[in-house]
């Protein structure tokens, strides 16, 4: 269950990224910056992980990075809540 969650939330917030980087976002990591929103790429990745952490016996630790990425999750909802729901004419700064 941890596991399935872990992938889970890592395909959403590749896809909520992709979703506000088209409206406006920046993308704050520096890893994914380079690697990109690939919802594949980041399924990919956090399969991998959750064998590493089943195959070392570190799988309880699935459950604190559930709730710091349901967090992530969370941001960039609201990220791109708050970017497209604004008046259109209001303009970010320096732009």
């Amino acid at each position: 269950m941890p596991a399935t969650l872990f992938i889970t939330l890592n395909v959403l917030d590749a896809f909520l990224t992709k979703s506000a980087l088209a409206v406006g976002a920046m993308e704050l990591n520096p890893i994914m910056t380079a690697i990109g929103s690939s919802m594949i790429v980041k399924g990919a990745m956090a399969m991998a992980l959750v064998f590493i952490l089943y195959y070392f016996g570190k799988e309880r630790t699935l459950w604190p990075l559930n709730l710091l990425l349901f967090g992530v999750v969370l941001w960039n909802l609201a990220v791109y809540w708050i970017i497209t729901s604004a008046p259109p004419h209001y303009a970010m700064i320096g732009a």
